[in-house]
């Protein structure tokens, strides 16, 4: 997986199914003026509301609970009333007016959840448990109720707080002991759902309501009386299909629904009531600007081209390049309604959780994990997803094929810190043949030693003894020197560390780097800054003497770009990866050639964004001996 694909196409991809507006109607934002919008997602902080990292006026809006038929909770709430019906985390979507890229007016907010029902397994080691056969991941960042916390410590707290902010002692299977009722709400992923927000489901809506068994799925092996949801069997009849939802379409397999109903056991609920989720854009979004965070459940490529179909909180969204998505991404989604009915993407950001990751060769392996260089021990578990580039068909792999095939090959992990250890979600053996080692995470505690120049990471020294000045960078990936990252340094910064290219700093227990830099958190993924440069410890500090060069590019034409400050031409000679040309025309090619071999011009080999590293030669100019895609 190369990290630049996702940012490269941002203004490229095109949506063309599963969007189309169906004359939902018009907003009514009355007294209001600005983009009319729809954003749907989870609230990350109050005064107002926020999702998606823009702030809501709420004090002219309606509050609707769609697990309750869409009826109107609150009109024109206070803050302290909202907050009394809804918390961090929740996943709502809201329609309004945005008057810039961080404010607008919401004029009403639609809420739901995912999942409610009786917890029957947790599973302390990779931070899940199990309701209705469902598996529900937490992550650092999602919000647990405080009425959970104070059941489990016996005394009141002033708030909800994150999982990765809760004591070592606030264990997951403590939190949510068997037998408790619990509702979520998050996003549906490719094993499950992810939670943003867990909360005690016997104290929803001040805990008068009788309790509802709440599922969502796609249908599967339907008939006229049950049909199965995620592995759940569902006994219904027509008489509990909403009647708005189903007014002019039959329940069929395929389809993305949400069930009520009662659980008469782990694996079968008996529905009360079943509403369609795949069809909120129809009968919410007509016009306007979307914006969708969600996580990629699913990856359907079309049987030839780059092409194909993504499902992301049960919507089938057709894009030009499927490449740029993996299963498991949590992203988010901006862009336009097109006068054709087609939707048009502005933006797409990573919205990963994942602030641990590791690039290193395996060294070893047995039935449960795999050891690095570094001497980081690796355990896969049911969480993660498992892929290998060298060979075809590598998405999901079981664990056992992924630890037979991992010793001595180049591995990327990513993760995140849980319970003093680290939960690996995606593992990915490497086709590339970089002997170096990369690491990022969190400084631990009591690490920093400015004496020596050393700190910690993952259990693994990292010594910056003898990084050259120009290569200590901050969050901005400019050059601050020695003594200026030592003195912003602290416990529990994100930090990467690079070791030279040849490996030789990749040691049991310690990293001797030629590169480190601040990172900031959750854009392990989609990062458009330098992660890769690379100066030997005998590079000016002017990069402008750099032979190689490592950025985004922009501003192509037929025989030159501009990447990491300056114009770089391209001529006949000039070598192209044949990964960049494999993009550009959908099928593998065999080797590297020549530009001036090619029959595609620069501009579709390369796009604005895209991730290079450049190969220079200063002698008459800046000329491009070989691009290579990062």
């Amino acid at each position: 997986m190369k990290n630049s694909k996702l940012a490269a196409a941002i203004s490229t991809i095109l949506i063309t199914s599963g969007l189309t507006a169906c004359g939902g109607g018009t907003t009514d934002v009355a007294g209001s003026s600005g983009t009319v919008v729809t954003s749907s997602g989870s609230i990350t902080e109050f005064g107002s509301v926020i999702v998606n990292g823009v702030r809501y006026e709420t004090t002219s809006a309606k509050l609707i609970s769609a697990d309750d038929d869409n009826s109107v909770v609150l009109t024109n709430p206070s803050n302290a009333e909202l907050q009394a019906k809804i918390g961090l985390g929740q996943v709502v979507t809201v329609r309004g007016t945005r008057s810039d890229d961080s404010n607008g007016i919401a004029t009403t907010i639609s809420f739901d959840n995912e999942l409610a029902g009786e917890v029957t397994s947790v599973s302390v080691d990779d931070a899940s448990f199990v309701i209705l056969g469902q598996t529900i991941s937490i992550t650092p960042d999602t919000i647990i109720d405080d009425s959970l916390i104070e059941a489990l410590r016996g005394t009141e707290i002033p708030n909800d707080l994150k999982f990765g902010d809760l004591l070592m002692t606030d264990t997951l299977d403590l939190l949510l002991p068997t037998g408790t009722i619990i509702v979520v709400s998050g996003f549906p992923s490719q094993n499950g759902f992810e939670a943003t927000r867990i909360e005690d489901g016997t104290q929803v809506g001040g805990g008068t309501a009788a309790f509802e068994a709440e599922v969502k799925g796609t249908v599967k092996n339907l008939t006229a009386t049950q049909f199965e949801l995620n592995g759940l069997t569902v006994l219904y009849d027509n008489s509990v299909l909403d009647n708005e939802d189903f007014s002019s379409t039959n329940l069929e397999d395929g389809m993305f629904v949400e069930v009520h109903g009662s659980a008469d056991s782990d694996t079968q609920i008996t529905a009360t009531r079943i509403e369609r989720e795949d069809n909120l854009l129809e009968n919410d979004f007509s016009e306007g600007e979307l914006e969708l965070e969600g996580v990629v459940q699913k990856i359907t490529p079309d049987s030839t081209g780059t092409s194909g179909i993504i499902t992301i909180n049960g919507f089938d969204i057709r894009v030009d390049d499927v490449g740029q998505f993996s299963e498991g991404l949590r992203i988010e989604i901006k862009g336009r309604l097109q006068s054709d009915g087609s939707f048009s993407i502005t933006r797409i950001q990573d919205e990963q959780e994942d602030n641990v990751r590791i690039e290193d060769i395996a060294v070893s392996a047995d039935g449960t994990s795999f050891t690095t260089r570094l001497g980081l021990v690796i355990t896969p578990t049911n969480r993660s997803r498992l892929e290998d580039d060298t060979i075809e068909d590598d998405d999901n792999l079981s664990i056992a094929d992924f630890l037979a095939n991992v010793n001595d090959e180049r591995v990327e992990a990513r993760g995140f810190s849980l319970n003093a250890d680290t939960a690996w979600t995606r593992l990915e053996i490497s086709k590339d043949d970089d002997t170096d080692c990369r690491l990022r995470g969190s400084v631990e505690i009591g690490s920093i030693d400015n004496t020596n120049f050393t700190f910690s990471i993952e259990g693994v020294t990292i010594d910056v003894s003898n990084v050259s000045a120009n290569n200590f960078k901050d969050g901005n990936d400019l050059s601050i020197g020695k003594a200026a990252f030592f003195n912003e340094l602290n416990e529990g910064d994100i930090v990467q560390a690079n070791s030279d290219r040849a490996g030789a700093g990749c040691n049991t227990g310690e990293l001797t780097a030629r590169e480190v830099e601040f990172e900031p958190e959750d854009s392990v993924l989609l990062s458009t800054s330098d992660d890769r440069s690379d100066d030997d410890s005998n590079d000016s500090s002017d990069d402008s003497n750099d032979n190689e060069l490592v950025g985004s590019v922009s501003n192509i034409t037929t025989t030159s770009f501009d990447l990491a400050g300056e114009t770089i031409t391209v001529n006949a000679a000039t070598i192209i990866d044949d990964s960049i040309i494999e993009e550009a025309r959908g099928v593998e090619v065999n080797n590297e050639a020549a530009f001036g071999d090619l029959s595609e011009t620069l501009a579709q080999l390369l796009s604005d964004g895209m991730g290079l590293e450049i190969i220079v030669d200063r002698t008459n100019g800046i000329v491009a001996v070989s691009i290579e895609d990062l």
